[in-house]
C-alpha cells in the first residue's frame, strides 16, 4: 500500500475515534469544550500524519512532490471522513446531532444572547443535518493536509 493510501486511512481512522470518544463521553454537548476538543485533536492528528507520511519519503521526494502527497492524503482523507463522520452521525450516534443543538441553544441562552440573534443562531441550529456537520471535517481535512504539507515539506524533502 502506498504511503498516500496509508496515511489517509490511518487518519481517517483515528479522526473516527476520536469522534468515537467525543460522542461516548459527552463532549458534543457542550458546545464550547466539544467543540475546541475535536478541532484540536483531528488538527493534531491531521499534522501528524502528515509529518509522518512526508517523513518517510524525504529522501526520494522534493517539495512538489511532497505537496502532491499532502494534497492526496487530504483529498482521499477528507472524502472518507465526510462519509464516515455522516455515518457515524447517522446510525451510530443518531441522537448526536439534537444533543449538540440542545448545547449549543443551552450555550446561546447562558450567554445572554439578545432575542433577534437567539432566533436567528437557533433557526441555523434546527438546519443542522449530519452532512452539514461532516462536510466542513472534509474540506478542513484537504485544507490543514495542504496547508501543513506545504510547510513540512519545505523541511521534509529531497534536497537538490
Amino acid at each position: 500500500m502506498n504511503t498516500t493510501l496509508k496515511a489517509s486511512l490511518i487518519l481517517v481512522a483515528s479522526v473516527a475515534l476520536l469522534n468515537v470518544v467525543v460522542f461516548v463521553s459527552g463532549l458534543h454537548e457542550s458546545f464550547t469544550t466539544g467543540q475546541v476538543t475535536f478541532l484540536v485533536g483531528a488538527i493534531a492528528l491531521n499534522v501528524g500524519v502528515v509529518y509522518w507520511a512526508l517523513d518517510r519519503d524525504a529522501s526520494t521526494k522534493g517539495y512538489i512532490a511532497q505537496l502532491l502527497t499532502a494534497l492526496g492524503i487530504g483529498l482521499i482523507a477528507g472524502f472518507l471522513i465526510v462519509v464516515v463522520s455522516w455515518g457515524m452521525m447517522s446510525f451510530v450516534f443518531p441522537n448526536a446531532i439534537e444533543e449538540m443543538k440542545q448545547g449549543a441553544i443551552t450555550h446561546l441562552q447562558q450567554q445572554n444572547t439578545p432575542e433577534d440573534e437567539y432566533q436567528r443562531q437557533v433557526a441555523i441550529l434546527e438546519s443542522t443535518t449530519p452532512m452539514s456537520q461532516a462536510l466542513p471535517g472534509g474540506m478542513g481535512t484537504v485544507f490543514t493536509s495542504l496547508l501543513s504539507g506545504a510547510v513540512i515539506a519545505v523541511f521534509r524533502r529531497r534536497k537538490a
